[in-house]
């Protein structure tokens, strides 16, 4: 059982617009989706250069610690006779250390080294920067190691300090005063292997360089750290060196998947439209050919039925006048071939669709052409009260065509400007040469063409919209045969026309020799 397919106008929107929706949902996931990833590979990014600032801190923070830890165990308080061996030992060991200070914790007086000349420089530049009494030493426990960092305009202050107790009781601070230079070989021995990938640098509060200089802030995938405990007063700066590669390469990426994105939904609305068009071309043209069948079986029908009438009474010898009988004679006659030429019409039609190189061409006047067309025609028209003017240019040459195809295209055009023509009954052939063509044009004075439909009139079955057009019978085919035929003979149809001011259709027939034709041109 087959099951019709009926095409719903109401349906078929639906369809195009659950496409519409569904393509512009899945686009903005796909955009979505691409940027979450973009945003993932930049958090990823991002989140590298955290692990890699935090293990890096962490990793000379460990080291300051380690450090404590060893000079804690060397500064031994319990016989202050040997400190001075302590301090030799401290600064022999590879631990940073400038210089080893005693102190009394109460009011931070210097018990070693001995007050004298030789460091009374170097006591004032500490004492300027390790102000006991605003440690809160109280706070702070025994055997509990602590940093002060400060910055100066000159040099950097880092120092570890330690409260210890000897055998008797009695509290002494110990202060480890680092060396800034062996400070910085400590930071480049951590940081030098991140260089050829990474912009890394040690700055202070006012982003002055400590170790080497600024890294620019602006970069997205920038990432600042403070150390905590040891170097408080500095930040660790990473920033990856190829940051504007990796940037560029993520705006790319984005616009490629965004140009695929917008390229996809323009040949999905594109492919939409192209369908719709095509649907409702094929619409028409069903329609078209619906209307066609109409109009033919009306044609058709309605000849007949004249024909079979008169026959009818003819037969029956109803009618004994000898000039009615002609006059039914002449009707059965001109309707025969009215219906003569609508077949002749929907034959030649089938034919110049079915093969269009079945054309004779030979030798052809077209001048003389259209005067043995009109002698059979003229009758005819003069009867129905039209004026017929002919004018043929002198001298038209011969040409290559089919004279057949030639002369039925020209009787479309005749019989049109007849239907057509209205209360106006002038009609105007001309046959002319024209920058090599030879141009047959049929001008009327009737209804006349609007602008908008002068190039689907000559579309298969159409028929214009003016209901006076409507009222007038056709097939919808004589101007498509007619194009066809120009078209097979290498020429064109044109058309003039005004609705209201009458038309002009001029069939082009280029002007060709037998070379022409041998040559294939």
């Amino acid at each position: 059982m087959k099951v019709p397919l009926v095409y719903n106008t109401t349906t078929v929107a639906v369809a195009i617009g659950v496409i519409i929706l569904s393509t512009a949902v899945l686009s903005y996931l796909s955009y979505h989706y691409t940027v979450g990833r973009e945003n993932l590979v930049e958090t990823s990014l991002v989140q590298s250069n955290i692990n890699l600032a935090k293990q890096t801190v962490d990793r000379i923070e460990q080291k300051i610690v380690d450090n404590d830890r060893i000079l804690y165990e060397m500064a031994d308080v319990n016989e202050p006779s040997k400190w001075p061996a302590v301090v030799d030992a401290i600064k022999k060991a590879d631990s940073n250390v400038d210089q080893v200070w005693f102190l009394r914790p109460d009011t931070g007086a210097l018990l070693y080294p001995p007050y004298s000349a030789s460091i009374a420089n170097l006591w004032n530049a500490f004492r300027a920067s390790f102000k006991v009494k605003e440690l809160n030493l109280e706070r702070i426990g025994i055997d509990q190691t602590h940093h002060l960092h400060r910055e100066r305009p000159e040099h950097y202050f880092f120092a570890s300090y330690v409260m210890k107790e000897d055998h008797r009781g009695a509290k002494v601070l110990v202060c480890f005063q680092m060396n800034n230079e062996k400070i910085i070989a400590l930071l480049d021995k951590y940081l030098r292997d991140f260089q050829p990938s990474y912009y890394v640098s040690i700055v202070d509060y006012e982003n002055n360089g400590v170790y080497l200089q600024p890294v620019s802030r602006s970069g997205k995938y920038y990432y600042e750290m403070r150390f905590p405990s040891t170097f408080y007063k500095w930040i660790l700066q990473v920033l990856p060196r190829n940051y504007t590669e990796i940037e560029q390469n993520v705006r790319n990426q984005r616009r490629t998947d965004l140009f695929f994105i917008i390229l996809s939904m323009i040949l999905i609305f594109s492919s939409l439209g192209i369908i719709y068009v095509a649907g409702r071309r094929e619409r028409q043209l069903a329609q078209l050919q619906e209307d066609f069948i109409s109009h033919v079986s009306h044609e058709l029908k309605t000849p007949l039925s004249l024909i079979r009438m008169f026959s009818e009474v003819l037969v029956a010898g109803k009618v004994k006048n000898d000039e009615t009988k002609q006059e039914y004679f002449g009707i059965i006659h001109r309707e025969s071939d009215r219906m003569s030429r609508l077949i002749e019409n929907l034959l030649d039609f089938a034919s110049l669709e079915r093969d269009a190189r079945g054309k004779h061409f030979e030798k052809t006047d077209i001048a003389q052409l259209v005067s043995q067309a009109l002698e059979a025609y003229r009758h005819e028209i003069q009867q129905q009260g039209f004026q017929l003017t002919v004018v043929v240019a002198p001298d038209l040459p011969v040409t290559l065509a089919d004279p057949n195809a030639v002369a039925m295209a020209f009787f479309n055009l005749l019989d049109n400007s007849v239907k057509y023509s209205g209360e106006k009954k002038e009609i105007v052939v001309r046959v002319l040469q024209s920058n090599g063509y030879i141009d047959l044009s049929v001008t009327d004075k009737g209804l006349g063409i609007s602008l908008a439909e002068q190039q689907k009139i000559f579309d298969k079955f159409y028929r214009g919209s003016n209901a006076a057009v409507k009222m007038i019978r056709g097939s919808g085919i004589g101007l498509s045969i007619t194009k066809r035929v120009a078209e097979l003979h290498g020429g064109d149809v044109l058309v003039k026309s005004e609705p209201g001011a009458g038309s002009t259709f001029t069939l082009r027939i280029p002007i060709r020799k037998p070379p022409d034709l041998a040559s294939g041109s």
